[in-house]
């Protein structure tokens, strides 16, 4: 609703949406980063709820601290400005097409909103909506975000609107006074809170607030359904994939070169920035999520250290490994639900883990149970919104 409207035209449009019998759904999340599940777990969200009867769109928030001038400031606070322009002159020759090959690919693949990067802006143009829903992806988590940001607690949605999280990730094993009593606050008029982690679950306790726990939205879709998005183009060759997300890879990467070695493989590197470690065949630099999902299908082993290449591992079981990183308790929340905690390497893999098959039985069954409540759970949301 913009600043101009009156609470009577969003009503109106509200209840045109409800006259059609399909709900109205704007999704906000963290869909817009050069990183491949941040854009899948978007993509699984809108189409799920699509399937389930909603007309749905992502806002297309871009808070102005992602550009790439302020997150280089937020960053390196304690660099000098030479060092964070000669930064920022380096990443743009890989950052900058990266981006257009992201935002192309988010364009057709879903549907956006206008563009917004400010908070004002965001609450002065509101789309219209019958429901606002919150998640998947670190939203809650402000360290990740830079700072807290309320929009992330649909606090630009109209005064009465319909408000809802899915799967919202704090992502942090701790949250201080002020972040767990803000979050409390925001959340007071939602129909329904869904964190991703035990642990999310167990800290807004704390405070005051009841939450489910629901699967990250990828495992709401099934491995044919990730296929059909998937790039056609295989790799026929044996290669074990190393995903790479977060900082400290180094190790990671090495062990990777050892555990190729081992089953007479490629190395592969799927990352968005350049890894230069010995041993590495192929770098894939500029790969779009269809690319990220063909490139998981087809590989003999996988090494990752982030929580979307752990997903996509267990979607398509493949034998993997994944290694700890900064964040580390989404991790071990969804490998403990999969009963597959041995897959969590802190320091050096165990070699009985390269050749071991995993028995990919109780998973599946987990998936298929925390995916039934979940859209039990946003069905009851959608009936309620259309009513």
């Amino acid at each position: 609703m913009r600043a101009s409207e009156s609470p009577g035209s969003w009503l109106g449009a509200v209840q045109m949406n409800r006259g059609l019998g399909k709900p109205k759904v704007e999704i906000l999340t963290i869909h817009f980063g050069i990183n491949h599940g941040s854009v899948l777990q978007c993509y699984a969200l809108s189409k799920t709820l699509r399937e389930l009867g909603a007309e749905v769109e992502v806002v297309d928030y871009v808070p102005a601290r992602y550009k790439m001038w302020n997150n280089v400031k937020i960053k390196y606070p304690e660099k000098s400005l030479p060092w964070k322009l000669a930064f920022l002159l380096a990443s743009s020759v890989i950052r900058f097409p990266q981006k257009v090959v992201f935002r192309g690919y988010l364009k057709k693949h879903l549907a956006l909103s206008r563009r917004f990067s400010e908070p004002r802006k965001l609450a002065d143009g509101c789309p219209d909506a019958d429901l606002y829903l919150v998640g998947s992806d670190q939203v809650w988590n402000s360290s990740y975000n830079g700072r807290e940001d309320k929009s992330y607690l649909l606090g630009f949605a109209p005064q009465g609107a319909a408000r809802a999280s899915y799967a919202a990730s704090i992502g942090k094993d701790e949250l201080t006074e002020e972040e767990g009593s803000g979050i409390a606050r925001g959340v007071q008029s939602f129909w329904g809170v869904s964190v991703r982690e035990e642990r999310a679950a167990e800290q807004l306790a704390n405070f005051g607030v009841e939450a489910r726990v629901d699967l990250d939205p990828v495992f709401l879709l099934d491995r044919e359904q990730w296929c059909e998005l998937a790039s056609t183009r295989t790799r026929r060759e044996p290669y074990v994939l190393v995903y790479v997300i977060a900082q400290g890879y180094e190790e990671m990467v090495r062990q990777a070169r050892e555990i190729a070695d081992r089953l007479g493989a490629r190395l592969y590197i799927l990352s968005v920035r350049p890894i230069r470690i010995p041993g590495v065949d192929r770098n894939f630099l500029f790969a779009t999520p269809s690319d990220f999902l063909a490139l998981f299908r087809d590989a003999a082993f996988v090494v990752s250290n982030s929580f979307h290449g752990t997903a996509f591992s267990i979607i398509f079981r493949k034998r993997f490994l994944t290694y700890a990183a900064r964040y580390n308790a989404r991790i071990e929340n969804i490998l403990s639900i999969m009963g597959l905690g041995r897959r969590l390497v802190t320091k050096r893999f165990d070699d009985a883990l390269v050749s071991e098959e995993i028995d990919y039985v109780a998973p599946a069954a987990a998936i298929a149970k925390g995916a039934e409540s979940a859209r039990a759970y946003l069905r009851g949301l959608l009936e309620e919104a259309a009513r």
